[in-house]
């Protein structure tokens, strides 16, 4: 039987693609994969290219304790507030709690903070078994973590839960200059998809000289972009350990009382190292001795330092903020 003339066109692009598929079947597993690595972002570095930046060695997880803190250029300042054995509790001002591994590129474990409405906003995350880890780390590294999330409604208590999935990866290493200095970093840069749409992408420059970034880059599907640089770091006198923090107390006393301007008084608490160096002495028109000191708090290759002040009333030294107070009782009891 002849078929019609306007069905032989069709019939034989039928038979040509059919015919084609057939020829291409051992390569579709290829070609699948081929388009998930475009679909989560590792297209662009299926070729390797030659790195330009320093040579480093390979970088393990950061270390962390009680007191480390980071200042950013934008007014960012987060702290260690507690270590919980294999996680970090970070405080990112206020009430605002986010709990994390060390790697400090995955997902929050577990948040909350207080809103502009004085509701309590929570929420928790977890990576899923199997999933890849950006560490150690090392120039060419790229791997795909998945992750669950759930976010607590403030106003119903009700828990939404979805899953999300991370591509990470180390495209470059770089030399940077920051306000804190000049530092020698590895490039992390990790994407984060909801289903297969791109969501937000972060790139930060991880120093391995401090065990933290110096730099962070942020940008969202919104349109939005977020930049920050380290300015200071270093563990903040007022929130390390309490033992910590008498021990601090009592050096910048032996210091002030005894050194001469420029000797150093030091103390060790665990991992911390303190050092008080008288800087000047004056008297003032009371006649009362005051000191200007360098305090300066190092761990884990970490240096905070601050110049401060104390005035010498009532057998003690008397540290900056307190001395107003301390000349007023001095003068009201005399």
């Amino acid at each position: 039987m002849r078929l019609p003339s306007y069905q032989r066109p069709m019939t034989a692009l039928f038979y040509v693609v059919s015919l084609s598929l057939l020829g291409a079947c051992q390569t579709l597993d290829t070609i699948g994969q081929s388009l998930n690595s475009l679909n989560d972002g590792l297209g662009q570095y299926a070729e390797k290219t030659e790195n330009t930046g320093p040579a480093l060695s390979t970088a393990t997880l950061p270390d962390f304790g009680i007191g480390d803190a980071f200042v950013y250029d934008n007014g960012r300042a987060i702290y260690v507030e507690d270590i919980k054995g294999e996680n970090i509790l970070w405080n990112g001002g206020g009430d605002y709690l986010f709990e994390m591994s060390r790697d400090f590129t995955g997902p929050i474990l577990d948040w909350s903070y207080t809103d502009d409405e004085d509701r309590k906003r929570s929420g928790s995350a977890m990576v899923k078994e199997g999933a890849g880890t950006i560490w150690p780390l090392q120039y060419g590294t790229h791997v795909r973590i998945s992750t669950r999330s759930a976010n607590v409604d403030p106003d119903t208590g009700s828990v939404n839960e979805y899953d999300q999935w991370l591509t990470c990866m180390v495209p470059a290493t770089e030399t940077v200059e920051v306000p804190a200095g000049t530092f020698d970093t590895f490039v992390i840069e990790c994407s984060r998809y909801y289903k297969q749409w791109w969501m937000q992408t972060t790139r930060w420059w991880y120093a391995p000289d401090i065990g933290f970034y110096v730099k962070r880059d942020r940008k969202w599907n919104s349109g939005s972009d977020h930049s920050e640089e380290l300015m200071t770091y270093g563990p903040a006198p007022a929130k390390i350990a309490q033992p910590a923090q008498d021990i601090l107390a009592e050096t910048v006393q032996q210091s002030l009382e005894n050194n001469n301007s420029g000797d150093a008084q030091t103390a060790t608490y665990g991992a911390l190292e303190i050092a008080i160096t008288p800087l000047k002495t004056v008297q003032t028109e009371k006649g009362i001795w005051c000191r200007t000191y360098r305090q300066e708090l190092t761990a884990r290759n970490r240096t905070s330092t601050q110049i401060k002040s104390a005035c010498r009333m009532n057998d003690r030294w008397v540290i900056e903020d307190e001395v107003a107070e301390a000349v007023e009782a001095e003068t009201s009891g005399s």
